[in-house]
């Protein structure tokens, strides 16, 4: 069973049509206007109430790191944001096939520690905090050689993907600030699974549609 799904919370976004292909698309959202117009997913209203963490980016973060939790009985996750328009699931499928967890590459950065510059450049985390993560990581001799991003996620549910998750939470929750991409690849490598880089990066692969314009427009600054 092939489960897709996504986050709107706080209105970061809009809903973008789901996918064909899958077995259910998942919508997690505090915004009561999807429920009355789906657009094709199974649109589940996720209360703030219901936040673990009160942060509506981060609480999307913890949707994405644990489909586990909510869809342990689903054989394939796939996570995507919801500023894409996921329009063809099936080569996505294919291509990530044989793999524990698939990803596209950073088109531009070429690994955490150059992520860990500009996410402190652009004002999205903490110098201090960016700098102990990664220092630990660096005492732990994790040496990246590619940057994979979080947009667009295809995980096989096995323990080994389930230990990578929990990490993965972990890390995020660990440290402040916007720390996903600094802390994917590290779980990966810490929990023995790798990342299989998929075809093209954000802007230009045969998979999605990113609407850039829209989620610029409707993000919210970083806490």
């Amino acid at each position: 069973m092939v489960i897709v799904y996504t986050a709107i919370l706080g209105g970061c976004d809009s809903l973008k049509p789901a996918p064909a292909g899958a077995d259910y698309c998942v919508c997690y959202t505090n915004e009561a206007n999807y429920l009355r117009y789906p657009n094709g997913w199974d649109v589940r209203h996720w209360d703030d109430s219901e936040w673990e963490l009160r942060d509506p980016r981060r609480e999307a973060w913890r949707l994405r790191c644990r489909p586990d939790e909510w869809f342990n009985d689903a054989d394939t996750w796939v996570w995507v944001d919801a500023s894409f328009t996921l329009t063809d699931l099936p080569k996505l499928l294919r291509d990530s096939d044989g793999h524990d967890l698939s990803a596209l590459r950073h088109h531009k950065r070429a690994s955490a520690y150059d992520e860990g510059v500009e996410v402190v450049r652009n004002g999205q985390s903490d110098a201090a905090d960016v700098s102990a993560q990664l220092g630990g990581y660096r005492q732990e001799g994790f040496k990246p050689t590619a940057l994979s991003i979080s947009c667009i996620l295809v995980r096989q549910n096995n323990p080994r993907v389930k230990a990578f998750n929990e990490l993965w939470d972990a890390e995020i929750r660990k440290h402040t600030g916007d720390n996903t991409q600094l802390s994917l690849d590290y779980c990966a490598w810490k929990t023995g699974i790798g990342v299989h880089h998929l075809q093209g990066v954000r802007k230009d692969n045969p998979y999605a549609i990113h609407d850039h314009a829209d989620h610029k427009r409707r993000r919210k600054p970083y806490r």
